[in-house]
């Protein structure tokens, strides 16, 4: 229970950051994927199973938004999810530099995947935003980096 708890605290983080990101700056939520972040960061802390449903659920809330393609997001996200936690248990991605590589990876395929998927089942295009897509791995990687190492900050504080 307590795990569900901590997925659905981060899928509403991630809900309140891209709602406070669209009223700041368009190409500040392109430039980061805050649900993917958040995907990953969970996936990292509990496992593939766990990172799989919050990223489900993260993907839909994605498609709620994008008024396009229902379920689309929410496939690549489910993936995601299940590729950091079944990675993050075979190799050790704790230390900061490991973890935002290994973010920065997966977001890439994250953004890849939804991609082309979305080149293959839509006929509209890919909105490439100006550009402002090719920036989403790096932003996605720091975000993620940086609320792990906050996380961990506040867990060793708790534990003292």
């Amino acid at each position: 229970m307590k795990t569900l708890i901590k997925g659905g605290l981060a899928v509403l983080a991630a809900f309140l950051a891209f709602t406070a990101l669209a009223r700041i700056s368009v190409p500040a939520l392109l430039g980061v994927n805050v649900f993917t972040a958040a995907v990953i960061v969970y996936a990292v802390e509990e496992g593939e199973i766990p990172g799989a449903l919050a990223g489900a659920a993260s993907g839909l809330i994605v498609d709620v938004f994008s008024y396009g393609l229902f379920g689309l997001a929410g496939l690549v996200k489910t993936a995601t999810g299940f590729l950091a936690g079944f990675v993050s248990r075979k190799i050790n991605v704790q230390p900061p530099g490991r973890l935002f590589v290994f973010a920065f990876v997966l977001a890439a395929l994250d953004l890849g995947l939804w991609v082309l998927l979305a080149a293959l089942i839509s006929s509209e295009g890919i909105p490439w935003a100006g550009g402002w897509l090719f920036f989403q791995p790096v932003g996605t990687a720091a975000l993620a980096t940086s609320a792990h190492v906050v996380l961990r900050m506040i867990g060793d504080r708790r534990g003292r």
